[in-house]
């Protein structure tokens, strides 16, 4: 998290003086978006168990995610919510879909266009990582972003 949140930094530093030296690059090209476009997919908003409300560590890095969609506004977002395997799949959609929300509503909060993001719960299908144990599970429950359009 905290590497992202200096590589948009430095993106946000770097963009006006690449701007000012009349190179023909569009503002999504270049390995600066490449390198912050990796870490804004990289990061993701983790939750406790059942819980659906952003804890600070997310708030930092969906704070991120804002700054970086301010930069580029062109890029257009799917909010995945995702849950671990315990629970029903009916509990677990709905707690996925409440977690996507909640993200989303905090980003919007930050300014960002609700109409350049969507949010889609996948409930416990998509697991991060397999295992059965505490460790995975914490980082099945999460918000992830996917780009949908640069």
């Amino acid at each position: 998290m905290r590497k992202f949140m200096l590589l948009v930094l430095a993106g946000l530093l770097i963009m006006p003086l690449a701007a000012g030296c009349g190179s023909k690059k569009t503002q999504y090209t270049g390995s600066t978006y490449e390198a912050l476009k990796a870490a804004f997919l990289g990061d993701h908003v983790y939750f406790d168990f059942d819980r659906y409300n952003i804890r600070p560590d997310g708030a930092a890095i969906i704070q991120a995610k804002a700054a970086f969609m301010s930069q580029y506004p062109g890029v257009r977002a799917e909010i995945q919510g995702h849950c671990d395997e315990r629970g029903t799949e009916v509990y677990n959609m709905a707690l996925g879909d409440r977690r996507a929300r909640a993200t989303y509503n905090y980003i919007t909060s930050l300014g960002v266009d609700g109409s350049r993001l969507t949010t889609v719960s996948y409930g416990k299908e998509r697991p991060l990582d397999p295992a059965h144990s505490e460790a995975a599970w914490a980082r099945n429950r999460r918000a992830q972003f996917v780009i949908m359009g640069e």
